[in-house]
């Protein structure tokens, strides 16, 4: 079966192809517009029909989550669709136009899109509970799933008060001054490791209005209120002890809510798999982790952007009864040909030389950064080794360099970290990996001190064999440096989504201090 799986409206859109049971292609709109969190998914479906892998004639099935884009997916009963949604169906089967013809389309549910692919990184385990958390959703801010007899049972909607979902962080973001947009929560929740949490703030935040996620009018009241009260000033300090106080919550509040459904089992607790853009929130994820004693399954793209495989997820598992194949996270676009890496460097006016690994472990081991653009992209926000800005943790100011004056991110929030996993496992024997770098680890002081947040953790990738490239140049890096991990951040310049090509890639940073660029096979050092 050929099935167009589509994010058409809202933040973070996207278009996916399966066929067969495998994700052929996906990208973001945002990697092709460098607008982050962009909603313009023609962009995006224009690009994937016209790829070759894509049988865009032969598509049998349009699989599309809520909200639908009218105008982009003709459905002629796009209000009844909605209707049903509405009433809490997880799915409505109809028909759409595409390409000038009618094909068979099914719309589904935005929490159950989230739901099915979050269960798909669980392996679609019977008795997997799923979490939904989100800012908002179709009908819910939260919601709870089971994965039973093959089929993905909604269980409960919005079990979580306002401060244990993403219409919390949010509402704290607001409250602070950092505005309202996609990327608010993830900026404040990087304030949590400077404070301490304060009994004040907690008793403050639980006094709330329950009403205040659905009456405008009770929301703005309360941030009023709480804006006049001291201990939520604007300060850096007392936003910190806010931001911690509100963390602390969130994870109580979630771990449970979790405890009361995730099944015990002779050995402990049954599977557990986790969605929305309040899986990013590593914190809690890790402590989830330690408090039921395994492992978490959460998609690397668990935010809106999942939606461009969520709904075929589900429509070939759940509805038609086909097994899927295991996502890739490198599955972002296509890579680059190597003609066109060669134009956009002697475009920048850089000399092209054939890619070697010694002489990159080297610059980084000297102090310099690199800017690494490998095959297709990753999937969600993090760079995992594919668009990735690199470094040595090891240096002293590589933090700041690379953080406050090469991406001009805020000087309070961490970088990450990538490790080959043979490594992760002789310096944390028995933890669980991260492969998505969706986890936090203790640092010891000294190691790594440029990776390591202030509250003494990172958040760690591990990497393994199959990523031979970075997997070799970590190695050659550990043994000229002693150092067992780099700085891994995202490649984008200020205020861009991450780089997708290499003419992207030196947009952003061919006048910047980028010491080395490799683009697959090729390399260039900057202009003196």
């Amino acid at each position: 079966m050929k099935v167009l799986s589509l994010h058409s409206a809202g933040h973070d859109t996207g278009v996916g192809y399966f066929e067969d049971g495998h994700l052929r292609f996906a990208v973001e709109t945002e990697r092709l517009t460098r607008t982050k969190h962009d909603h313009r998914a023609d962009v995006a479906l224009r690009h994937v029909l016209a790829q070759e892998c894509v049988d865009a004639g032969g598509i049998d099935l349009v699989a599309v989550s809520t909200p639908v884009r009218g105008a982009l997916l003709r459905i002629p009963d796009l209000d009844v669709a909605m209707e049903r949604v509405a009433a809490g169906a997880t799915h409505h089967r109809t028909t759409c136009e595409l390409l000038g013809r009618t094909v068979d389309c099914v719309v589904v549910t935005h929490e159950v899109s989230h739901a099915a692919l979050a269960a798909h990184y669980a392996g679609h385990e019977d008795g997997t509970v799923v979490l939904v958390n989100e800012g908002r959703g179709q009908v819910s801010r939260s919601s709870l799933f089971r994965v039973a007899g093959g089929r993905l049972e909604w269980v409960e909607k919005d079990p979580l008060p306002w401060y244990g979902n993403g219409f919390g962080w949010t509402a704290i973001g607001h409250l602070l001054g950092f505005g309202k947009s996609p990327s608010v929560a993830g900026k404040v929740m990087a304030l949590g490791g400077y404070g301490e949490p304060s009994a004040r703030v907690r008793d403050a935040l639980l006094a709330v209005d329950r009403r205040v996620m659905d009456d405008l009018a009770v929301a703005e009241r309360v941030r009023a209120e709480l804006a006049a009260r001291p201990e939520f000033g604007r300060d850096f300090g007392t936003m910190a002890r806010v931001v911690a106080s509100f963390q602390e919550l969130f994870t109580e509040t979630v771990h449970e809510l979790l405890s009361r459904h995730v099944a015990r089992t002779g050995t402990g607790w049954g599977p557990l798999a986790l969605g929305g853009g309040c899986a990013l929130n590593i914190v809690a994820n890790s402590e989830l982790r330690r408090r039921f004693g395994r492992d978490v399954a959460v998609p690397p793209a668990c935010g809106d952007a999942g939606h461009l495989a969520g709904p075929g997820i589900y429509a070939l598992r759940y509805l038609a009864g086909q097994d899927v194949a295991p996502l890739g996270v490198y599955a972002n676009g296509a890579g680059e040909s190597r003609e066109a890496a060669l134009r956009a460097l002697a475009g920048a006016g850089l000399e092209p030389v054939p890619y070697d690994r010694a002489a990159v472990a080297g610059t980084l081991a000297g102090g310099g950064v690199v800017a690494l653009l490998q095959g297709a992209a990753e999937l969600g926000p993090r760079a995992l080794g594919h668009r990735s800005l690199l470094g040595s943790p090891a240096v002293p100011g590589m933090r700041k360099r690379m953080s406050e004056e090469l991406k001009q991110r805020e000087w309070y929030r961490p970088l990450g970290a990538v490790m080959r996993g043979e490594r992760f496992a002789e310096l944390y024997p028995g933890q669980y990996g991260s492969p998505y770098m969706l986890f936090e680890y203790d640092v010891p002081e000294g190691v790594a001190p440029e990776a390591r947040h202030v509250n003494g953790t990172c958040r760690i990738q591990t990497l393994g064999p199959e990523e031979s490239r970075l997997h070799a140049l970590l190695a050659e890096f550990e043994a000229l440096s002693g150092t067992p991990a780099l700085i891994n951040t995202s490649l984008n310049g200020p205020g861009r989504a991450i780089a997708h090509t290499a003419g992207d890639v030196l947009d952003d940073f061919a006048g910047s201090g980028v010491d080395l660029f490799v683009m697959d096979d090729v390399m260039a050092r900057r202009r003196s």
